[in-house]
């Protein structure tokens, strides 16, 4: 794994600062600016507002930094490429079974607090949220954020942490420590599958697979709440 010199270093600076910095930004603005919204309205319009940012780094890498999507890791998805992206959700699926007891005997709460609340909006809008999470966020955290970080750095692993913190962190919030720490573990495997195999197709897969399972499936399976009401 070779880094390769920035040409335009202060687009990849401005590229990194909205890989990195633009969904806390969002979620503060949010917050800030905007009244009140009813929760499903909220994550439509989080949805659209990343889909944009999207929108706006990849016209960053085509036309400031004028690089191939390639050097962000969008390259032919490969029959290796599919069996470690399987083999990746496996082992993801693996760290959430084996950790939720441990997390909570902890107090610490799991995964499944948040993926019981996803559970109580509609189909289609979880679809969105699989379909956004597992495209978006593998540009921003994964292909974006390693490649121009390594550029900078010279140091694949160091950039990958940098990018593996931030990403975690954002998932505090939401999620909460204990469910934060079983995706910060499974995380480590989708940063270990870009790292060896430098494409984010398979990355995405892999994160695809897992919302899926997450966000449509198991819902389906818990136990409801009598403290539960539907959105």
């Amino acid at each position: 794994m070779l880094a390769k010199k920035l040409e335009y270093p202060v687009a990849s600076l401005v590229g990194l600062a909205i890989a990195l910095g633009s969904s806390p930004l969002l979620r503060l603005l949010m917050n800030l600016l905007l009244p009140p919204l009813e929760a499903s309205a909220r994550i439509k319009l989080q949805l659209t507002i990343k889909w944009f940012i999207i929108l706006v780094l990849l016209v960053i890498v085509l036309k400031w930094e004028r690089q191939p999507l390639s050097s962000i890791g969008i390259r032919r998805l490969t029959r290796r490429d599919t069996f470690w992206a399987f083999i990746g959700f496996l082992l993801g699926g693996l760290i959430i079974m084996f950790t939720m007891p441990l997390v909570s005997a902890l107090g610490l709460g799991s995964t499944e607090g948040g993926v019981r609340k996803l559970g109580e909006f509609s189909f289609l809008l979880r679809v969105g949220m699989v379909l956004t999470a597992g495209i978006t966020e593998e540009i921003l955290y994964r292909g974006y954020a390693i490649e121009r970080l390594y550029a900078l750095t010279g140091q694949p692993k160091l950039s990958a942490g940098i990018a593996y913190l931030v990403f975690v962190a954002l998932h505090i919030p939401f999620w909460g420590l204990g469910g934060t720490i079983q995706i910060g573990l499974g995380s480590i495997i989708l940063y270990a599958l870009y790292l060896c195999r430098r494409n984010l197709l398979a990355c995405m897969l892999m994160h695809l697979l897992n919302d899926a399972v997450a966000f449509l499936l198991v819902p389906v399976f818990l136990p409801n709440k009598a403290n539960l009401s539907s959105v």
